[in-house]
Order: structure tokens, then C-alpha cells, then sequence
């Protein structure tokens, strides 16, 4: 016989619909479902169901994190700091009495996307399988995602922030978008910041920022005494590169070394200094679906949208990655018409398609933006017509492809060969504005060039 003195209440429902986080706020709210009067049935936690109305809202107040330190880092796809996180749970959890624990979130780019790194560690056991929702530390690799992704919003009050840019920490203040600026003074955090592009570049580590930004998070975080975590970080240095050869793990231990001097605090003033807010995410000439739902997952905010702003019939439309403009690059090629033979071997190597060639009549140039470049067809199929090459200053990624093909160089006075090409590498930021600019005009003013002339032997 059931000791029952009536039949129990039977409450089913769904989580991880999508592989959709399940975390305690939902499911505290799938017990305070419970617990109410008429709970609902066939509930669903994680998603925000606007249609059938099935899904209850998670209670974000609570907080189970207890004593763990916890960081957040910001990396671009193939910059390594997956890795680095990786061996820095290791290095935490072999030299310290700490526990740790590591969660890695990134998209199906092979490269050149975000990836957001979720470390905890603490004295006791860590039995947390969901992600950070807000951490003590927060480092941002690539200072494009500050215009995207709202990583200080995760800071705890009196937080450290620490980017990577190129800016001196003079200047760097009245560099960031209002949001940013605000939400620093709000949090009362500590700011720091290193170029770890340019130490990277100088010891030949092209984009691999990851030993510079590992140890600047231990220098600044003082888990370990200083010496032990650089002593520690090479240790890991010599497991991780040992196999590539000595000139290799060299470099990384010069890194390491550089990433202290490089390593900066800035002393921010107590109010916002600029009004220039973040730009959209996506252009305004973007589809109303594109600015609603593609926007909203590009800026990793995908987990908010409601069920009503899908498609009902689960169809999505084709073409949407012409609006998502990176902007990883921080070098990007520049033309120089009066050296190119316009052999347009840079757009045949283009990985992207970010820079492309164009004949066009003169008639057609109208109005152009005032930096454009044309230059008169140099091959006599396209005698009497303009060409240009144009860069798209947001798609490029800054691999460097198009420079290492491109065969004209610039003769010295003594005729010897320089090292200026047709295709040289020149700092994106100050050429951003106005290459999108040029981008736009020529690929939605400018005809596409009459393919019946091309000679298609060559």
C-alpha cells in the first residue's frame, strides 16, 4: 500500500533544449514552479517562450559561487589563449593548494573568432557544471570585442579588466566606447593594459598572444609569488613547445619576460570622457531578420532572444555573413597604385575574398569618397578603362597572404629591389573609417566588370 493520503503531484518539463545552459537560478525557478499553487506542466527552463508560454524564469539573484576566484578571457580563435587558460588551470592546480576548473566556449570558426575561457579555483572542491556569470577578473585579448561583447558587465564590483591593445595607458581611456567607460566606473575597477600585439610581433610570435596574456593575468592576479609563476610558466612553456625546437621556446620565455614590462595600470579619471557609443552590430542596410536575430548572436546574446523571433517553419535565410564584420585585422594591406602591375594575384590568394580588383568605364566614377584609388588599366584588353583594388578593412584578417604574393616592388635609386611592395601592411584603426567607406562605394557603386572580356587562357 502506497503511504501516499493522495496521489503525489507529477510536474514534467524540459532543460538544455539546444545545449542551452542549466544552471542554479534555473533551477531554483523549477522548484519555486513546484512549490506554487498551479505549477505549470510541461515547463520549459532556459529558453524564453513567448509563444506557447511553457518556459519559467530563472531567478538570477542567487549566487552559489561562494569563495572561488573566478576569470573570464576574451581570446580570438588561433591566438591561444585557450590553451594558455588550459595550462594555466594546470599551473594553478600543480603549484598551489587550489582546486581548478576550466569550461571553453567557442563557435565552429577554425580561427578568428571569439572564444571565451570560464576559470575557477578555490580551496574546497569544485562541483560547478555551468558557466561564469560574473568574475573578479576579466581579460579582453583583442580590443575589437569592445564594440561587441559586454565583458565588463560580468566584472564584480572592484574587479580588474585587462585589455590588450595597442593604445599607451595615457591614452587608452578616451579610446573606449561610452558603455565601457561607464560600466569601469560603475564596477570601481582596476584597469590594466598591455600591447601584447606589438612585443608578439617584435619576438615573432605573429598573433600568438597567449604566453604574454597568461602572464600578465598571474602577475597582476598574485596567486603565485611573481618569480614561482614565471618559473611555473615556463615549466609549461617547455611541455607545450618543447617539441618545435629550441628557437621556439626561446621566443616564449621571451615573452614571458617582455609581458612584465609591458604590463600596465591605468589611472582612469572618475567620469566618462567621450560620448561615442558602440557602433550597431550590423550595418542598417541589414535585413530586418539580420538586425533582429543575427545581430543578436553575433554579439553573443543568442541565449536572450525570445522563441517569437525564429522562423516558424525553422528556415533560415542564406548570405547572413556579409553582415558580420569582424574587424579582427590590425594591420590591413594598402594599395599603392603607382608600383601595382595589377597581376591581381592578391585576390586570387585572398583567403576571405577581402581584397578585389575592378575595371570599370571613367564614366561609371562618380562621385567617389575622397581617399578612393583608380588608377588608368595597365593590359590593353582594358584600354581606355579604370582599375582599382580595393581592401574590405573589417573582413580582413590580417594574414598577410596578399603581401607575401604580391610580386612588384619598389626599386631603389640604385636599382636594387626595396622592401616596399604594390601591397604593404599599415595599422587598421586610423584607416577603418574611411577603407569602409571606399569598400562600400565600390562594391554597390561600381559595375562588376564585363566577364565576356576576359581572357580566360591566361
Amino acid at each position: 500500500i502506497l503511504p501516499f493520503t493522495k496521489h503525489p503531484l507529477i510536474v514534467g518539463g524540459r532543460y538544455g533544449l539546444g545545449s542551452k545552459e542549466f544552471n542554479p537560478p534555473m533551477v531554483k525557478a523549477i522548484f519555486d514552479n513546484l512549490k506554487s499553487s498551479e505549477p505549470t506542466h510541461h515547463f520549459t527552463a532556459g529558453i524564453i517562450d513567448d509563444v506557447t508560454h511553457t518556459s519559467i524564469t530563472p531567478d538570477y539573484s542567487i549566487d552559489l559561487e561562494g569563495e572561488n576566484f573566478r576569470a573570464l578571457f576574451y581570446g580570438l580563435g588561433s591566438d591561444g589563449t585557450v590553451g594558455a587558460s588550459k595550462n594555466a588551470i594546470k599551473i594553478i592546480g600543480e603549484n598551489t593548494d587550489y582546486f581548478a576548473q576550466g569550461y571553453f566556449v567557442y563557435d565552429s570558426k577554425k580561427a578568428g573568432a571569439v572564444t571565451v575561457s570560464h576559470v575557477r579555483f578555490g580551496k574546497e572542491e569544485i562541483r560547478k557544471p555551468y558557466l561564469i556569470r560574473s568574475a573578479q577578473f576579466v581579460g579582453c585579448h583583442h580590443p575589437s570585442f569592445l564594440e561587441k561583447y559586454d565583458m565588463v558587465d560580468k566584472l564584480v564590483e572592484g574587479g580588474t579588466f585587462l585589455l590588450n591593445t595597442m593604445h599607451s595607458p595615457e591614452e587608452v581611456w578616451d579610446t573606449l566606447p561610452l558603455e565601457v567607460q561607464q560600466q569601469l566606473l560603475e564596477k570601481k575597477a582596476k584597469f590594466y593594459v598591455i600591447d601584447a600585439f606589438s612585443l608578439a610581433k617584435e619576438l615573432g610570435l605573429g598573433a600568438r598572444i597567449n604566453m604574454i596574456m597568461m602572464t600578465a593575468f598571474f602577475a597582476i592576479s598574485n596567486i603565485l609569488p611573481r618569480d614561482e609563476a614565471i618559473a611555473a610558466i615556463k615549466k609549461a612553456i617547455d611541455k607545450t613547445y618543447g617539441a618545435k625546437g629550441e628557437k621556439v621556446v626561446n621566443m616564449n620565455y621571451a615573452a614571458v619576460d617582455g609581458a612584465i614590462g609591458a604590463l600596465h595600470e591605468v589611472k582612469y579619471p572618475d567620469k566618462v570622457t567621450t560620448s561615442r557609443k558602440r557602433p550597431p552590430i550590423v550595418s542598417e542596410m541589414a535585413p530586418d531578420f539580420v538586425k533582429t536575430v543575427t545581430a543578436e548572436l553575433i554579439a553573443g546574446r543568442g541565449d536572450e532572444l525570445p522563441v517569437s523571433k525564429f522562423p516558424v517553419d525553422g528556415t533560415w535565410p542564406t548570405g547572413t555573413t556579409q553582415w558580420e564584420k569582424r574587424n579582427i585585422a590590425v594591420f590591413i594591406p594598402v594599395w599603392e597604385p603607382d608600383i601595382c602591375i595589377q597581376c591581381n594575384i592578391c585576390a586570387l590568394v585572398c583567403p576571405h575574398a577581402a581584397i578585389r580588383p575592378k575595371v570599370y568605364d571613367p564614366k561609371e566614377l562618380v562621385d567617389p569618397p575622397e581617399t578612393f584609388k583608380y588608377v588608368e588599366a595597365r593590359t590593353k584588353a582594358y584600354e581606355g578603362l579604370y582599375y582599382s583594388l580595393q581592401v574590405a578593412p573589417e573582413d580582413c584578417t590580417g594574414c598577410e597572404v596578399c603581401v607575401h604574393a604580391c610580386p612588384a616592388v619598389k626599386k631603389n635609386p640604385d636599382g636594387t629591389k626595396s622592401e616596399f611592395k604594390a601591397i604593404n601592411m599599415a595599422l587598421q584603426e586610423p584607416l577603418r573609417k574611411q577603407e569602409a567607406e571606399n569598400w562600400d562605394y565600390f562594391m554597390n557603386k561600381l559595375p562588376e566588370p564585363d566577364q565576356s572580356r576576359f581572357n580566360i587562357e591566361t
